[in-house]
């Protein structure tokens, strides 16, 4: 993982007279952090983006999102003239909902990767600053199935190397808000067949939420999604606030305590500035739940995201991870039906942050 200077010089070492063959997957927002990561590789080598697939992804007519049509349009226009004559430029529309009202985004983005991606590029570049969790997690779960495919395959040895991008800023962050939540939770699509088996209603179901601020309806209809018998809230410390765990206990005390009896001694911390802790610590509590009660069947174990993107893809990680090694694990996520910019945003100057998650550097 690299962020900040550090990111930038790991692309231009990385980018520098290697002639890399690079496809950006990017999502088309109004975010203004949109283009950061095109512009951050085309100034370290300025044609290493080969192509660029642009995920447009619709939330359907009633979303707040499409009051800032103008600013989506402003972030299109900057990455075709980042773009021009450099590469090709695919989009792909993905649709939130179907027409009777079902949430069918997850799906539909995975779909949006073809099965022969990883043969065409030798460097996939996921940028998820404007993506939403439900786009962005199919996406890198299925880009993480094609390598595992290929590996399995013993004809070759993964030629392509998968990375991720997120421009940081909490200002922003704090500006753009959640517009309402639907009613209901669902597993994310290729995150639930092992959960939703009748062989398995009896099974001890233990539910792992990674913590973030001002998540307590989203938490309550989580909760009574999964029903588990057990929980184990995921704290960031250390972090820029040596205080945020505190701040966070404090805020959901009641809901924590006094409603889901949540044990002091279940919380588990991980530092908010590596999402790689994240996956570490969650996958180790899978290990340790599965082993603990191996007599009973061992346990279904339900991860869900509700903090940054970087910690959101540590959780991902762990969760993809424990899945393909056989464990019982689900992914539970309440959609939102838009965003609306709170106030103005009156800078934007993010830190990049950039995490290898599959390739070369894993193959030793």
């Amino acid at each position: 993982m690299r962020r900040g200077d550090a990111c930038s010089d790991f692309w231009k070492e990385y980018l520098a007279g290697q002639n890399r063959n690079v496809l950006l997957i990017l999502g088309l927002g109004f975010d203004p952090r949109m283009c950061v990561g095109l512009r951050m590789l085309s100034e370290a080598e300025v044609s290493c983006v080969k192509e660029c697939l642009l995920i447009k992804y619709n939330e359907g007519a009633n979303s707040p999102s499409r009051e800032y049509g103008h600013l989506v349009r402003n972030n299109q226009n900057t990455m075709f003239s980042l773009m021009n004559g450099k590469g090709i430029i695919r989009e792909i529309d993905v649709p939130m909902l179907s027409n009777d009202g079902r949430r069918i985004g997850s799906r539909r983005a995975s779909d949006a990767i073809g099965g022969d991606i990883i043969k065409r590029f030798d460097n996939i570049v996921v940028d998820i600053s404007s993506m939403p969790r439900g786009i962005y997690f199919p996406i890198l779960a299925k880009l993480l199935s094609l390598f595992d495919a290929q590996a399995a395959d013993g004809t070759s040895a993964p030629s392509a190397n998968l990375h991720v991008l997120v421009a940081e800023q909490v200002s922003v962050d704090e500006k753009i808000q959640e517009e309402g939540i639907d009613d209901h939770a669902d597993y994310m699509h290729g995150f639930s067949s092992d959960l939703v088996r009748e062989s398995t209603a009896s099974v001890p179901k233990i539910w792992i939420p990674v913590l973030g601020e001002g998540k307590e309806a989203q938490l309550r209809i989580l909760h009574d999604h999964v029903v588990p018998h057990e929980i184990c809230p995921v704290l960031p410390s250390p972090s820029v606030n040596p205080r945020r765990a505190d701040d966070l206990v404090a805020e959901y005390r009641e809901l924590l305590f006094d409603r889901l009896r949540v044990e002091p001694a279940n919380f588990i911390y991980a530092s908010e500035w590596n999402p790689f802790e994240v996956y570490r610590q969650i996958y180790r509590t899978v290990e340790r739940y599965n082993d603990a009660l191996e007599a009973l069947g061992k346990c279904k174990v339900v991860v869900s995201a509700l903090s940054s993107k970087l910690l959101s893809v540590g959780a991902l990680l762990a969760a993809y991870e424990a899945k393909r090694n056989n464990f019982m694990v689900g992914i539970s996520h309440v959609e939102t039906p838009g965003y609306r910019i709170q106030g103005q945003i009156d800078s934007c100057n993010p830190e990049m942050c950039s995490l290898w998650v599959a390739g070369e550097c894993y193959n030793a």
